[in-house]
């Protein structure tokens, strides 16, 4: 808590993070969270809170009917399905075969990685379609 404290009065805010919501996982489940952070570059909890609150934010722009959130969410799983069929085929015309722990770790990366990558397609800047 004390973190928090010394967080919040350095970005100059005046709201405390003072409450926690939990919840129970496995060990396995930990594993892959703490993974996913560390890739990051955040602390897990850091992390947590914001995928919560982007969740949050995505779902509550789509209740109200915001289509570019849509667009956003639509983008994000065709990069994840372009990157898995890129890696998957990839390894299929060199002849080889992936078993099922290299099938799940793709499975894995795709997911953990695909919204930061349509984040960086959504930042790039467009091409000059203007002469």
């Amino acid at each position: 808590m004390a973190a928090e404290i010394k967080s919040a009065k350095k970005n100059g805010s005046r709201n405390f993070r003072i409450r926690t919501a939990s919840t129970k996982v496995t060990e396995s489940e930990l594993a892959e969270l703490e993974r996913a952070a560390a890739e990051r570059g955040l602390r897990l909890s850091e992390w947590i809170r914001e995928v919560l609150f982007q969740e949050l934010r995505d779902s509550d722009h789509m209740n109200s009917g915001d289509h570019f959130n849509y667009g956003k969410r639509l983008l994000t799983e065709i990069v994840g399905l372009q990157v898995f069929l890129t890696h998957v085929l990839s390894t299929m015309s060199r002849g080889e075969w992936l078993d099922a722990e290299q099938y799940e770790e793709i499975t894995r990366q795709v997911k953990a990685k695909k919204h930061r990558w349509a984040q960086e397609i959504l930042a790039e800047q467009p091409p000059n379609t203007h002469p």
